[in-house]
């Protein structure tokens, strides 16, 4: 049993030294946010993102929670709901669905937030990690971005 783990750690410990430096991807920004579905309850949305990836492998971005606000208001927490692979060597746009519950605004917000139906565009902003890898190795990267994005959707 102990050489089969000691085989088991050699093996791992080769396959991720021969992948050698590990390049950090860049994110390009926010291309369009669209509404699918929109509640009391939460938001479901689509958002497209630019993301370059200079290293020689693939990897996958899976589910992660962010903290979400819309025209600065505290939209709840925003919950990446597919996983996304992220292709080597290329700089492309990436559809991430989201999913975000109102729990935390208050009566106050409502009208604010109604109000961004009639806008064209929004002030997206997202906090948090995204968990970021492939097959056993996973990493975390730290996101902090307010941008407007031109907002479209049919789902009010």
């Amino acid at each position: 049993m102990k050489k089969v783990i000691l085989i088991s750690i050699f093996f791992f410990f080769i396959l991720f030294t021969s992948c050698g430096d590990f390049q950090d991807i860049s994110f390009k920004g926010v291309e369009g946010v669209k509404i699918i579905k929109m509640s009391q309850q939460g938001i479901e949305a689509e958002i497209t993102a630019r993301i370059d990836n200079p290293n020689k492998m693939a990897f996958h971005i899976y589910p992660s929670d962010l903290d979400a606000t819309l025209n600065g208001m505290n939209a709840g927490k925003a919950k990446l709901t597919n996983n996304i692979r992220i292709k080597p060597h290329s700089e492309e746009s990436y559809t991430f669905k989201i999913k975000s519950d109102f729990s935390s605004l208050s009566m106050a917000d409502l009208p604010r937030l109604m109000s961004l139906a009639t806008s064209r565009n929004v002030k997206v902003g997202l906090k948090g990690d995204l968990k970021v890898g492939k097959l056993l190795v996973k990493r975390k990267y730290p996101v902090d971005m307010v941008k407007s994005v031109p907002l479209s959707g049919s789902g009010f």
